[in-house]
């Protein structure tokens, strides 16, 4: 089996119908791949939507389990898996039409860990039948195949694990998993550490994915708890971050342009850590003294306003925003004062 697509399930019924069909219209034979749904525990039909799938095609399977999170659902999947590849689908997004056959050309011909594409946004309810297609035979444009470290420091590297296809293989033998123990940018951490590990990596100039605008796709709570938990989540990232900056091999010669790349990571971390610090009104002093100084000690606070790449080098955010939150008293300042803010 050529390929296992891996998707994890939860409250997703509006969606997931679209989602699957998008992958049975790919033109792959059916012995050539599968799609796995674990379900995470919904509360909506979900399951039963996926499981009418599963008993309508031979080439889909539902797991259900008890709610323990995405990345837990994602890691159950690839337990199950037994495709040459794997892919981390989201229940709420799309293939494009036939373009699952011509990435696993790219995979195979290259003998590739991890291939990357890419994705085009598109809203939930302007998802038209033109959306769907694919690009135009012929227009793949593939980079050079390189190791992990040497692909990050020549490019750009995105956080999402739907942006690749990998290697079960190499999975399975390096023991990356999505870190089930965080709740925020897990995404991140897992596809950093997969291509950091790779000897065989390339990206194709292929639109291949659609990230599908959906309402409730990044939900504020007005819990505190809730949003102070997201935070600390954003504090673990940074920390496992540092980590993977820590281990790196300091003899390859693309080790100054990792430790960039990384560190530009971080901080932009940590500048939409602060920008939530006022959206969720967090004010408690002692709350945020213990989350800056772990920030401090991961040597990722104060930003460095060197790193223009932070919020996608927005000059507003960097000459203002940025020494704004460099400064703990004027970022307390600012928390207390939105905390007066009536939400809207």
């Amino acid at each position: 089996m050529r390929l296992s697509i891996l998707i994890p399930l939860y409250n997703k019924e509006q969606y997931i119908d679209r989602c699957m069909d998008s992958l049975l219209a790919q033109g792959l034979a059916p012995g050539d791949f599968e799609v796995i749904l674990v379900d995470d525990g919904s509360k909506d039909a979900s399951a039963a939507i996926a499981g009418r799938y599963a008993a309508e095609h031979g080439n889909v399977r539902l797991i259900c389990q008890e709610n323990a999170g995405p990345s837990a659902a994602r890691n159950r999947a690839l337990e199950a898996a037994g495709g040459d590849y794997v892919y981390f689908l989201d229940a709420d997004d799309l293939l494009a039409g036939h373009v699952a056959g011509r990435l696993l050309d790219i995979c195979e011909e290259n003998n590739l860990d991890i291939l990357e594409f890419n994705s085009r946004d598109i809203e939930n309810h302007l998802v038209a039948d033109a959306d769907l297609e694919g690009p135009p035979d012929g227009t793949e444009s593939v980079t050079p195949v390189a190791d992990g470290l040497t692909f990050i420091s020549r490019y750009y590297f995105r956080n999402q694990a739907w942006r690749y296809f990998i290697k079960r293989a190499y999975l399975l033998e390096s023991g990356i998993r999505f870190p089930e123990d965080m709740r925020a940018y897990e995404d991140l951490i897992f596809t950093a550490s997969t291509i950091l590990h790779s000897n065989r990596m390339a990206r194709v100039e292929l639109d291949a994915h659609r990230y599908v605008i959906v309402p409730g796709s990044i939900v504020t709570s007005k819990d505190p708890e809730i949003n102070l938990g997201f935070i600390q989540g954003m504090v673990k990232a940074v920390g496992e971050l540092n980590r993977l900056i820590r281990g790196l091999d300091n003899s390859h010669k693309a080790y100054a342009g990792v430790v960039k790349k990384m560190r530009t990571k971080q901080q932009s971390i940590v500048f939409a850590l602060c920008l939530r610090v006022f959206k969720y009104r967090l004010h408690n002093r002692r709350d945020l003294k213990k989350i800056l100084d772990q920030l401090s000690a991961f040597k990722a606070y104060p930003m460095d306003r060197k790193i223009r790449e932070i919020d996608n080098g927005n000059a507003f955010h960097s000459r203002i925003m940025v020494p704004i939150f460099n400064n703990r008293t004027l970022l307390f300042l600012g928390a207390g004062i939105m905390r007066l803010v009536p939400r809207t």
